[in-house]
């Protein structure tokens, strides 16, 4: 074999390595993801579902296939459908992507809810707040429209933000508690 051939085999094999580098570091990467419906990290760690566990990309992608048969994750997702109810992803585009808590507060400005970020670990642990918008909704309340804001807390429940007159005023009414049991009182618009 000259040393021209074994030059372009050379060249011809790179992209092929290129490829099997790029693809080891997809597959193997450390990475968590929170599911938008629940507010739950697919893998968590024991007793705190609100913190991640950052696991190689292959087994974050299985726990998101396992944490979407959950009932759980179901239940919150047909509520989601059935209010028309856009789910708070407040990790979608933030950097930097080592989130490890996200915690939604009970502030609020115009139309958004401030989310606790935390992320890093040890000594380079910080923390941020974001606001997130919040979903517009219209439903029946004992037979009467209501419209107005979804809130959502930390323990998992949902309230109406209902804005009366004025800002001063809004009330809240719960729309389900933190395990997606619905208020007997509300009905989506449509399924009275």
């Amino acid at each position: 074999m000259t040393v021209i051939t074994a030059y372009l085999l050379g060249l011809a094999t790179l992209p092929a390595g290129v490829a099997a580098v790029w693809l080891l570091y997809r597959l193997f990467r450390r990475e968590a993801w929170l599911c938008p419906y629940c507010l739950e990290w697919t893998a968590h760690t024991k007793g705190r579902p609100d913190t991640a566990l950052y696991l190689p990309a292959v087994l974050t992608w299985a726990s998101v296939l396992v944490h979407g048969r959950t009932a759980r994750h179901r239940a919150w997702r047909r509520v989601h459908e059935e209010y028309d109810i856009r789910p708070a992803d407040p990790t979608w585009n933030f950097r930097p992507r080592r989130l490890m808590r996200v915690v939604p507060t009970d502030e609020l400005d115009d139309e958004g809810q401030t989310y606790l970020l935390e992320w890093g670990f040890g000594s380079e642990r910080d923390s941020c707040k974001e606001p997130v918008g919040m979903s517009y909704i219209e439903c029946l309340f004992d037979g009467k429209p209501m419209e107005g804001y979804v809130v959502r807390h930390e323990d998992g429940s949902m309230e109406l933000l209902v804005i009366r007159h004025s800002r001063e005023d809004p009330q809240c009414i719960p729309l389900f508690d933190g395990n997606a049991e619905p208020n007997p009182h509300i009905r989506p618009i449509g399924k009275e």
